[in-house]
């Protein structure tokens, strides 16, 4: 009993279908775990960066160290299913991290996502970044979302803390320049009230002077001794409020140069300090012209980071469909599969009932054995190929004959999976084909 050839070539077909998906089947299932790769490009100042070191933390211990190379690119390969920080350093650069949480659903363990991504280096530093942030902070942080993918976490705007706020450091300016002016107005009037005190310091003494010189000519006119040659005590007492006087002339003058030496110290102190604040103030207005001029820049990375996280998005949506058509595919070659056997099963059972009992010889039946039905098939795997013929009867009896021919040369013969020699393997086949 043969099986119509179209039915034989659809089954053989079918047969291939089946064996190539279950192959896939097999693949999937070693690879139940899935992973992601990593590819990144370190650069600073928009050019690529070498020499830069990658730590790789999964759930807290390191299992990866690497270093970018001359084009600043680097990659490496990670399972889900975990937790990761990677660290991020480089000379005369603000250490950085990110975090990157690839814990997902069971029945989300087979995903296989490749995640790219641009690390911008910073100078220790850079007037115009926040650097003292990244000590504290991951710069990015990787979620997955339940349902698209994985991509940088939307709600996490760390990109907007560290670049300074052109607005807030203009006030600074305004702030900066009234404090100026005000040391200035300031300044002004005591180096008014100074001159005033000095101009009245000046005539005073301009007045000492005066009547010095006066006391003197009225004492110049006065007769030293008496007339009869007699002691008197008139001329001793005007000595005593001569030399009072001239003492008390004497300390007046000291102290006057006293506060003359203190006000000429404190106007250069004074002076110093505003030089100094003049100095310190110039050089913010000239660190916050530069953030304003980088204003631009900022929004430009805004803008990149916003579109690369978009296109990551839609990355992983082309990604999951691929798979749901896949899945969709193995399902439909299943049941392509199922429906064939039952077929195949239906038309053996069919054809077995419809056999007549042949003639008897001495009052009991002849000896009958039906024809048996044989199917082939062929797979070609990446290692060998296989001819498997399978030598059937009606009620369920059947015997499975293998030839296996690896591409190194070697081949082996398998009887109901038990191996046998070639001689054995082509003289029962020939038996069954006659």
């Amino acid at each position: 009993m043969r099986f119509d050839p179209f039915l034989k070539s659809s089954i053989k077909q079918t047969s291939r279908l089946i064996a190539v998906a279950l192959f896939l089947l097999a693949g999937l299932a070693l690879r139940a775990q899935g992973d992601m790769r990593f590819f990144g490009t370190a650069t600073k100042a928009a050019q690529p960066l070498a020499g830069a070191n990658v730590v790789v933390l999964m759930d807290g211990k390191q299992i990866i160290s690497l270093t970018t190379g001359r084009n600043g690119k680097f990659k490496f390969t990670i399972d889900l299913g975990h937790q990761y920080r990677i660290n991020f350093s480089a000379p005369g650069c603000v250490d950085m991290h990110m975090l990157m949480d690839l814990r997902v659903p069971k029945e989300k363990a087979g995903l296989y996502p490749d995640y790219v991504a641009e690390i911008p280096f910073f100078s220790a530093g850079d007037p115009k970044v926040k650097t003292e942030l990244f000590a504290n902070k991951p710069f990015i942080k990787v979620v997955f979302d339940g349902s698209k993918g994985f991509h940088d976490d939307p709600s996490y705007r760390f990109i907007d803390e560290i670049f300074k706020n052109p607005e807030e450091e203009r006030r600074k300016q305004l702030a900066i320049k009234e404090a100026e002016e005000k040391a200035k107005r300031d300044a002004e009037e005591k180096s008014r009230l100074e001159e005033q005190e000095r101009q009245r310091l000046a005539r005073e003494e301009e007045d000492r002077k005066k009547r010095e010189e006066e006391e003197r000519l009225r004492n110049s006119n006065k007769p030293t001794t008496n007339p009869t040659n007699e002691k008197s005590d008139e001329p001793s007492m005007e000595s005593d409020e001569i030399r009072l006087e001239r003492e008390k002339q004497q300390r007046l003058e000291q102290e006057k140069q006293n506060k003359n030496v203190k006000s000429q110290y404190e106007n250069n102190l004074l002076k110093l300090v505003a030089e100094s604040e003049r100095q310190t103030n110039l050089q913010k207005y000239n660190k916050m012209k530069s953030a304003s001029e980088s204003n631009s820049v900022v929004e430009t990375m805004r803008r990149d980071a916003e579109t690369k996280a978009q296109n990551d998005t839609l990355n992983q949506q082309q990604k999951a469909k691929a798979q749901e058509t896949a899945t969709n595919k193995q399902t439909k070659d299943q049941q392509v599969k199922v429906l064939v056997e039952t077929a195949a099963t239906e038309e053996r059972k069919d054809k077995a009932g419809k056999l007549k009992t042949v003639a008897t010889t001495n009052g009991g039946p002849l000896n009958y054995e039906p024809s048996p039905n044989i199917v082939i098939t062929f797979l070609d795997e990446t290692f060998s190929d296989t001819k498997t013929t399978v030598i059937s009867w009606p009620g369920g009896k059947k015997i499975v004959y293998k030839m296996e021919v690896y591409w190194w040369g070697s081949t082996y013969y398998y009887r109901d999976d038990v191996e046998i020699d070639e001689t054995t393997y082509n003289a029962e086949l020939a038996k069954y084909k006659k």
